[in-house]
């Protein structure tokens, strides 16, 4: 994503004042088969549209020139930002935007409020969409807000929005920006995704009969949010688990040189799972994710696989 694009478009309509706001108000709705929204478009005065330009304005410049890594639901390293294609989420993003583009006339006190979104125009017809969850006053549900004028306290209505500097993700031109990985899954419920292609990978993988024990094995795996978001990633990769069935000779090797938690059968065919201790050396065998490297022949794990 060409952030610097989007930062000096955003900077040139401070400067004229001009800039073309809208601010949505979101539940999240969970359905039968996917997540669903519903958007409420609250109206927004120009000086306030102008003052939450301002407050996000500073996040946006300060993610100019930052390295962007492609969306790795088991972490990323310090200091890059992860992008994704809509297609990664599914129908929960296009669930999303529908709500957008017809959101609700009225907004009940009742309803529940679990993001914001801020719509920018950043040139004719193209907009950016910000992205954050609400932060939820919970310590506050028994009590009351209040403030003082003429030194009189006054109770004040608790449905406070607050519109933070930061925020979760950046979308523009169906790209999506994570700034903030574990955000990305919880607006779109991706761990439902993830449980629907662990299914569909280990279901594969025990076809491959290289594992006793498999439907306890699938059973702990499905119970484990950790092991589901990895064995998920061999939706993707499934390369891995091929070269896991042809270099499967190799795995008593391996086994040894890293101390794996792994048992083989006695005619060192299959692994055989007994505990949920296994689960994590399993999986990640699985994924390739053990290493030895070429110049000083240091062993390691890539824990981002």
């Amino acid at each position: 994503m060409d952030i610097e694009f989007i930062n000096s478009k955003i900077s040139e309509h401070l400067l004229s004042g001009a800039s073309e706001v809208s601010l949505f108000l979101i539940e999240k709705i969970k359905t039968h088969d996917a997540l669903d929204y519903f958007s409420f478009k609250p109206s927004l005065s120009r000086s306030l549209q102008l003052d939450i330009v301002k407050v996000i304005q500073p996040t946006i410049d300060k993610l100019v020139g930052k390295e962007q890594v492609e969306f790795n639901e088991n972490g990323r390293p310090n200091g890059v930002v992860e992008y994704c294609e809509p297609s990664y989420i599914g129908i929960t993003y296009d669930n999303l935007f529908k709500s957008l583009q017809k959101p609700g006339e009225l907004l009940n006190e009742g309803t529940q409020k679990d993001l914001y979104c801020i719509k920018i125009e950043i040139e004719m017809g193209k907009f950016a969409y910000i992205l954050n969850r609400i932060p939820q006053l919970k310590k506050f549900t028994k009590g009351l807000w209040g403030t003082l004028a003429d030194s009189t306290f006054r109770k004040v209505s608790d449905s406070f929005i607050g519109i933070e500097p930061g925020f979760d993700l950046l979308i523009f031109e169906d790209e999506v920006l994570v700034i903030n990985n574990i955000a990305m899954q919880r607006i779109f419920d991706l761990k439902t995704k993830y449980v629907q292609n662990t299914n569909s990978v280990l279901t594969v993988f025990e076809e491959t009969n290289k594992l006793e024990g498999f439907e306890q094995f699938k059973n702990d795996s499905i119970e484990d949010g950790n092991i589901v978001k990895r064995v998920s990633r061999l939706m993707t990769r499934p390369e891995r688990m091929t070269r896991f069935v042809d270099n499967f000779d190799k795995v008593e090797e391996i086994i040894m040189e890293f101390d794996l938690n792994i048992e083989l059968n006695e005619e060192k065919t299959k692994i055989k799972y007994t505990d949920k201790k296994q689960l994590n050396d399993i999986v990640k065998l699985l994924n390739d994710a053990y290493y030895k490297t070429v110049l000083t022949g240091e062993r390691g794990s890539d824990d981002l696989r």
